[in-house]
């Protein structure tokens, strides 16, 4: 093999590996952007679940029939994610994350016949508006995230 064979051979290697190399970074950039939005999605329902235990703790007192509390638990939990700057979550699963915590509320009842302990670092807001639901349940993935576990895994 000659001097110039060699080099053609070089050249069509490193043009090659470019070539590789760029569809790789354009690939790597899709994946990057569907997991970061895969990562805000997990964030939004983990709020979901979260802020829906306490609202229906906090609601479980009120002198407001069912359907209003469930109409009431949603829309906060709604304004909660707008004030926290995460993406929607259609309202029939803000509606079961709900209705989860009910079911969970009223199991630990008949199981434990005594009031169900909210988390410590979230606590009861007077008025319950999104607003303060929100800067709570910020607060409280903030001291998760600062302590190493995340929202995620709190």
């Amino acid at each position: 093999m000659n001097q110039q064979t060699s080099n053609l051979i070089t050249q069509a290697l490193v043009l090659l590996i470019g070539a590789i190399f760029t569809y790789y970074q354009q690939h790597r950039a899709k994946v990057d952007a569907v997991v970061k939005d895969n990562q805000a999605a997990k964030t939004a329902l983990d709020v979901v679940n979260k802020t829906a235990d306490f609202v229906v703790h906090q609601l479980e007192t009120g002198d407001l029939d069912n359907k209003q509390k469930q109409a009431n638990a949603v829309n906060t939990i709604k304004t909660t994610l707008t004030m926290l700057g995460l993406p929607t979550v259609p309202e029939n699963v803000i509606a079961g994350a709900v209705e989860s915590a009910v079911s969970a509320m009223h199991l630990a009842y008949e199981t434990a016949n005594t009031p169900v302990a909210i988390n410590s670092s979230i606590t009861g807001a007077a008025d319950l508006d999104g607003a303060s639901v929100a800067s709570q349940i910020g607060e409280y993935l903030k001291a998760q995230t600062e302590q190493g576990g995340g929202p995620m895994n709190g």
